[in-house]
Order: structure tokens, then sequence, then C-alpha cells
């Protein structure tokens, strides 16, 4: 028997690249909170929509540098399943890291301060992992959960990338 969408049955081929989204979401939603936290400590977050458009694109490009990073180089070294379509993960990462940065910045602002949105964030990364569909099956979760599990960009970037790229 051959597994249809891990051959090599593999644990990292299975977990890593659906975790490596997870990955890039938490490290921006960190950042990009923190320091738009930095900012509402101060007074900066203040801004008119050409600056905050600016800092959206200025975050996003770190963001975009980092998935071109794991789509790029990271699966192909390690040889992680990847369905030849570079040109798919390049529109998945076009929409997947803007919206990371719009909620980043979203939350930065709500939190108010640096060290509570890492404090919070920190702790999200794994029920943001189970609810997004790859390790447990979204039909087992409970109803609230399977509404609430949308409002994450994991869960949407997460499923896209493993039918672009792995299936």
């Amino acid at each position: 028997l051959v597994a249809l969408f891990n051959p090599t049955e593999g644990y990292g081929s299975y977990v890593v690249p659906a975790v490596a989204l997870l990955i890039i979401q938490q490290t921006l939603l960190m950042g990009v909170a923190m320091l738009v936290g930095l900012w509402a400590e101060s007074g900066q977050h203040r801004a008119g929509v050409a600056s905050w458009l600016g800092r959206l694109l200025g975050f996003s490009t770190v963001g975009y540098l980092s998935g071109l990073l794991y789509f790029g180089w990271i699966f192909w070294a390690q040889d992680f399943p990847r369905g030849a379509n570079p040109g798919g993960a390049l529109v998945l990462l076009a929409f997947y890291i803007p919206a990371i940065c719009a909620l980043g910045a979203v939350l930065g602002v709500w939190f108010g301060n640096r060290e509570r949105a890492l404090q919070v964030l920190l702790f999200t990364a794994l029920p943001m992992a189970f609810v997004s569909g790859f390790s447990w099956p979204a039909e087992a979760l409970p109803e609230p959960l399977l509404a609430l599990r949308w409002l994450f960009p994991s869960t949407a970037g997460i499923q896209a990338s493993l039918r672009l790229n792995q299936m």
C-alpha cells in the first residue's frame, strides 16, 4: 500500500508543509502585533490611510520573503512534497501575507502594548493547528469552532497550500 498524498509515509512530509504556513503566520502575527503595540503605547498608531498602507506593505514584504524562503528553498532542500506549482504558491502568498499583517496590526492596536500581544499570540499556535483541518478532521469539531476557525488566516492558507502544493 502507498499513501496517496504521503508516499514516503513520513511525519515530516505530512506535517511540515502545513505547519510551515502556521509558522509564517505566528511569527508575522507576533512581530506585527508587537510593533504596532509599541506604537500604540507611544501614540504613534494614529496615522492616515496612506501611512497604514505603507506600513502594511513593509510588513508584507518581510512576510513575503519568509514565504518565498519556505516555498522556494526549504521545501526543495529538505525534499518535502511539492506539486511543482510555484505560480499558485506566489498567488497564495500574495493574499495570505497581507491578511496576516492586517490582523496583526488590528491585534496590536487592540492589545495596546507589545507584551500583551506576545503573551496572547504565543499560546494560540497549537489551537490554530488543530482547527485548521490538516491534523484533525474539521467535521469532528464542535459547531462554534467550525465558524470561529475561519477568522484565522492559517485555516484558509493551510488548506489552499496543501491543495496547491502537496496534493
